[in-house]
């Protein structure tokens, strides 16, 4: 009896053992687990329990069992997506729950990185205005594919250094400027950047201060579709610069620098006429209008700058058209079609003059560039003036008459300067992309 006593005593320890050390560890195709699960497969992966999650931040679907929240380490893999452009998106994958919120278990990861290839010297002058940042321009057909759909970032980096200045008798400092376009997908988005160069005269015998760069961060946030490939591009337009060698262009020589109008109007599109004018309601125009009237001159075509007294007597049709520019250089071109026809007769008296005026100084600058005072004409004028750059000027259509006139028509008109100088390709020119590149850099932010 006593053996027996024993034999049942040792049987229960012994199971009370094996089944503390079942509840202990678990061995899934092991005896001999080495953690509270121990999953032993060389073909078979696990599973973990599928469920839609809606948020980040919002537990649910998921429940506990036991009532209450559910339990912090709580895994499970996502299978919905959600495309709110909010922090709190989902996308498929496996999330665990850390008391608050869901956390990804394997980020999505996408970074790339586009750079510019060779050095871009930037002309004023250029004749499309845009140039193609090397390696990244429209030429260069670049395009971005994304992995995932949800949210990227565009970081646009690009770095802009001004040219040469001229000389002066001290010290003299410039500003060169510019615009970017990064053109994504068909949209483009502009910004402007600005770089100083000088030059003194008390740094050794004469000192020109250069290619001091200036960087600049733009960023966009995009929401693109995993598979989509989109086309971008990355560009320049300088703008004239004032107070550098050759106004910031290139020169085209051998011996001639190249025109760059400041005025160039032939009254096809998007002209507004600018005057002052006597109002008179017997006369058949408003002062100086845009249309194609039966008296254009020889070699206008189209729309023409034109104004009629049509040879009223009670029209007292006085006006004078102004057109804007602003040189700079010392030296501007000027080129115009126009017709005259005069009232003759009577003592009847109308004229028509162009000249320029100096709006800085509030005064006609020198002679008149044409004035027809009771002859008629039917002519072209073109010629060059001295100007002051910097100064502010507007070329003037005068039309005056007293008692009955008839009209005139002006078209074809530029006003034009030389820029650029025979000069070294490196100098009078604002330029990028030499020591530092512009890069454009995508990445993937949607988790």
């Amino acid at each position: 009896m006593k053996n027996t006593t024993l034999l049942y005593t040792l049987s229960l320890i012994t199971l009370l053992c094996i089944s503390s050390t079942a509840i202990a560890q678990v061995g899934i195709n092991t005896t001999d687990p080495k953690g509270v699960l121990d999953i032993n497969s060389a073909t078979l992966g696990v599973v973990y329990p599928n469920v839609a999650l809606i948020a980040t931040d919002d537990p649910s679907p998921v429940i506990n069992p036991q009532g209450g929240p559910i339990a912090v380490g709580t895994v499970v893999y996502n299978t919905n997506s959600t495309d709110t452009n909010a922090l709190t998106d989902v996308n498929p994958g496996i999330y665990v729950w850390d008391g608050s919120k869901w956390i990804i278990h394997f980020k999505k990861r996408q970074s790339e990185l586009f750079n510019q290839t060779s050095t871009l010297r930037t002309q004023a002058n250029f004749a499309s205005d845009w140039q193609d940042v090397p390696g990244l321009g429209i030429s260069d057909a670049k395009t971005f594919t994304a992995r995932y759909s949800g949210l990227y970032r565009i970081e646009v980096n690009t770095n802009f250094g001004a040219g040469r200045t001229e000389a002066n008798n001290s010290t003299f400092v410039s500003m060169a400027s510019g615009q970017f376009r990064f053109l994504f997908d068909g949209t483009p988005n502009t910004f402007e950047t600005s770089a100083f160069s000088a030059f003194s005269e008390y740094v050794n015998t004469g000192t020109y201060f250069e290619a001091v760069w200036k960087e600049t961060y733009e960023t966009r946030y995009v929401t693109l579709v995993a598979g989509e490939t989109y086309p971008f591009s990355l560009c320049f337009d300088a703008y004239d610069a004032p107070g550098f060698i050759g106004n910031g262009s290139t020169y085209t020589g051998p011996v001639t620098p190249t025109p760059v109008d400041l005025i160039y109007e032939r009254f096809e599109s998007g002209y507004t006429v600018i005057q002052n004018f006597v109002d008179d309601i017997d006369c058949p125009t408003d002062g100086w209008e845009v249309g194609s009237p039966g008296f254009l001159c020889n070699a206008c075509y189209g729309n023409a700058l034109y104004i009629d007294a049509n040879d009223n007597n009670n029209c007292q049709q006085n006006a004078t058209a102004l057109l804007s520019f602003t040189p700079s250089i010392s030296s501007v071109d000027i080129s115009f079609d126009y017709r005259f026809l005069q009232k003759t007769g009577n003592g009847n008296v109308d004229s028509f003059r162009a000249y320029v005026y100096d709006e800085t100084n509030s005064t006609p600058l020198g002679a008149n560039l044409v004035y027809n005072l009771n002859v008629s004409s039917n002519t072209s004028y073109s010629g060059s003036i001295a100007v002051v750059p910097g100064n502010s000027y507007t070329l003037r259509f005068e039309y005056l008459n007293s008692s009955r006139g008839r009209y005139a028509t002006v078209d074809n008109i530029v006003v034009s300067e030389l820029s650029g100088a025979p000069f070294s390709p490196e100098i009078g020119r604002g330029y990028i992309g030499n020591e530092v590149k512009c890069q454009i850099e995508f990445t993937y932010i949607g988790e």
